[in-house]
């Protein structure tokens, strides 16, 4: 299969030259083409790849997603990778890469200095690739997005990343989920999350997180870092944790988006939960799926859900608990209704705020004619006068 090559998001179009059976000599990629996706390549094909981004100057995103690559093509493609000076965007997600694979990716990335997204889940990476990786993300100065999801990275390799986010100030998206950080990759996290750290964007699922590491985000919560959403999924989390959670959240004033399903959570978390609901302003999607909730709480957050004034909550998940259907269903049908009041008052008020722009359009409008006026008149009294005096001295003369 040859390369798919997208130039300037137009239809795709087959460009032969690094397909394995049609490579061939001094073949470049076009320089229209600024984003490349590639199939089967060949190891020839992959040596004049490397060589060509090198030097390219326009190719700003490769994807080599699901194309069998291994620790040697890793060592061929980041020779390429380590003098190139506009790549952006990079995805080998869905290889086997390896540790060494990755190292040999990552030490290429610090030297070439300019990628914002780097995508390499399903990798195979352990430890010592993630403390490789580690180094990069401290150095990068540019780099806004990682996504290490599915990967064999346990609490060393999860430390060392949590560490190297607290030094990278343009990280905002971070994806470490279904690895094994435990506890101590997430109290690095919370670390870097009370520090400095603008990420926005943290998926921590299934890494066996239990309430320790849920007390260490807790605390970042609390001091109201910059996350927006949190997906803390299919970890070990009980009650306990979730009351650290919900109490930093009446206090927090950015998180958007929270993901608790498939914890240990139940109806004795139901208190902690209830205060956020009826106090926070700022949480729109609330997800408990598949936790141990009971028609008891499921009756309270519905009162609690109607009796809340500023509830901003579009999406409340609660399915996959010990719930009835006819509760499941009464929540929904009111988080569905909620959610279209929300969309209509905020299209009422994006009409005001047109409408009030437009009025104070017409009325500087006015006030430029109203001052031209005045402008011309006192213009034409000067003339008038200065007329007068000059008629005045004639007649003496």
């Amino acid at each position: 299969m040859p390369i798919v090559l997208f130039p300037k998001k137009d239809k795709p179009q087959l460009v032969r030259g690094f397909s394995p059976k049609v490579v061939r000599l001094n073949v470049r990629i076009n320089e229209d083409v600024e984003e490349a996706s590639l199939a089967n390549i060949s190891r020839s094909g992959l040596l004049a790849l490397s060589n060509d981004i090198s030097t390219n100057s326009h190719v700003t995103k490769l994807d080599f997603r699901h194309v069998c690559f291994g620790p040697e093509e890793a060592f061929i493609l980041a020779k390429g990778l380590s003098t190139n000076a506009v790549l952006l965007d990079l995805n080998l997600q869905h290889n086997n890469l390896s540790d060494a694979g990755v190292g040999a990716v990552a030490e290429a990335l610090i030297q070439q200095g300019v990628l914002e997204v780097l995508t390499l889940d399903a990798n195979g990476i352990g430890d010592t690739g993630a403390i490789a990786l580690a180094e990069f993300v401290s150095s990068s100065r540019t780099l806004k997005e990682l996504r290490l999801f599915d990967n064999h990275i346990l609490k060393d390799g999860g430390a060392a990343i949590g560490s190297a986010v607290e030094k990278c100030p343009t990280l905002r998206h971070l994806d470490l989920g279904l690895n094994e950080i435990g506890d101590a990759g997430a109290v690095a996290l919370a670390k870097a999350l009370c520090s400095y750290s603008k990420v926005s964007k943290l998926s921590v699922r299934a890494n066996g997180i239990t309430s320790i590491g849920g007390k260490a985000i807790a605390k970042a919560l609390r001091k109201n870092c910059r996350l927006r959403s949190l997906d803390i999924r299919v970890n070990r989390l009980r009650d306990d944790a979730v009351k650290h959670l919900f109490e930093a959240l009446l206090l927090n004033t950015h998180l958007q988006e929270l993901d608790c399903s498939g914890n240990n959570i139940r109806d004795d978390a139901m208190e902690f939960v209830a205060e956020v609901i009826l106090q926070n302003k700022f949480i729109t999607k609330l997800s408990f799926e598949d936790n141990y909730f009971t028609d008891e709480a499921a009756e309270v957050f519905l009162k609690l859900l109607q009796k809340a004034e500023h509830l901003s909550m579009t999406e409340f998940g609660i399915h996959n608990n010990y719930i009835s259907e006819i509760k499941l269903q009464q929540i929904d049908l009111f988080m569905r209704t909620h959610a279209r009041e929300l969309q209509k008052k905020k299209r009422e008020s994006k009409r005001q705020r047109s409408q009030s722009v437009a009025q104070g359009d017409d009325t500087r409008e006015e006030s430029k004619i109203s001052a031209g006026r005045q402008s011309s008149g006192s213009l034409s009294r000067s003339t008038s006068r200065i007329s007068a005096r000059g008629s005045r001295e004639a007649s003496k003369v």
